[in-house]
């Protein structure tokens, strides 16, 4: 008997956890990427809002060659709707309808999951177009209704999918640049200096693309308390040192860093403090969004290969205007230095 009302009284507080947990979790799961086409918004917009086009960058239609599909309703419109059909470990059944449209600004898809297990998500492209070139945030929203938002504790739907999602954009991305012929790649000056010796304490990690600027927002205030506590006044100018940058799975292994005087310890287990000697060096002074800095990095290699030139490591960014201190993207000015041997 006693037993028994152990037994009970176990059950209950399980149940009772169980609900607060319920409570206090959320009821959605969410996913963002973006990505950084060259391309006007007009463009993507008219490739995003049919339906029928979703196939021929999305991962899982990819993915799944037993998949069939059913379009209703007139494409590119909203309420028009796609239903598929295939493996139940890959694909499985579901509707994807066009729940909103904003030109050239926004799209809206209300998806239905039937099989293998029912589920509703909202998914939503964001352009913003700067220059010609428009970067597309991709929003998906997976919803987790009560009690079984409480497996959110132990299932990630970022980690487990993140990379079909970021594997969509590129595949995305490369439709529509072959369509559209691609980058027009504008030339930069280079111009040589003789870059300082300079001591840095910095927080070196590898990281995803999608996650420089959390990065940076993260540890750059670490560094500055840190040499606060120890009366180092740091330069005013935010560094990144990039070590490598890795094309093919998206990811840098870089550092945000904070010039400081030679010779200064801290004491802390993330931060390292590095001496980089005088070197030649050459360099671009860039103005605008961090996001279209390819054309200048080209300008600066093919300047190197014309002079027959070697770069060494790291290539040196330095954050003279940024969106600390100014919200327009198109004043914020990068000097990309390029150390050589």
């Amino acid at each position: 008997m006693r037993f028994l009302k152990l037994f009970i009284f176990f059950l209950l507080a399980v149940l009772a956890v169980t609900a607060l947990l319920s409570m206090l979790m959320p009821v959605k799961q969410k996913i963002e990427r973006s990505t950084t086409i060259h391309a006007p918004a007009a463009v993507i917009y008219q490739q995003l809002i049919k339906l029928e086009n979703f196939n021929k960058w999305s991962v899982w239609s990819q993915q799944d060659s037993t998949e069939k599909n059913t379009l209703t309703g007139p494409d590119g419109t909203v309420g028009a709707a796609l239903s598929w059909t295939g493996d139940p470990n890959i694909s499985g059944d579901g509707k994807i309808e066009i729940g909103a449209l904003e030109e050239n600004k926004k799209i809206v898809h209300d998806l239905h999951f039937i099989k293998p297990k029912k589920a509703e998500a909202h998914s939503t492209f964001t352009l913003n177009e700067t220059n010609g070139m428009t970067t597309v945030t991709w929003n998906f929203e997976l919803a987790t209704p009560r009690p079984w938002n409480i497996f959110n504790l132990f299932y990630s739907l970022d980690k487990k999918k993140g990379k079909d999602f970021e594997d969509g954009l590129a595949a995305l991305k490369m439709t529509i640049e072959k369509t559209t012929g691609g980058p027009v790649t504008k030339k930069y000056e280079v111009s040589t200096m003789n870059f300082p010796a300079t001591t840095y304490a910095m927080i070196r990690q590898q990281i995803k693309w999608a996650d420089i600027s959390s990065f940076f927002a993260q540890h750059l205030p670490i560094i500055y308390n840190e040499t606060e506590k120890i009366g180092v006044r740091p330069g005013n100018i935010p560094n990144g040192l990039i070590y490598t940058w890795d094309e093919k799975n998206q990811q840098t292994d870089m550092a945000a860093a904070l010039p400081v005087s030679p010779g200064t310890k801290i004491d802390n287990p993330i931060i390292q403090v590095v001496d980089l000697p005088a070197s030649k060096a050459v360099y671009v002074d860039f103005y605008g969004s961090y996001d279209n800095e390819s054309a200048a990095y080209t300008s600066i290699r093919k300047y190197l290969a014309d002079n027959s030139l070697k770069e060494k490591s790291p290539v040196i960014e330095q954050y003279i205007a940024g969106p600390g201190q100014e919200k327009d993207s198109s004043k914020w000015v990068t000097k990309i230095v390029f150390l050589i041997e």
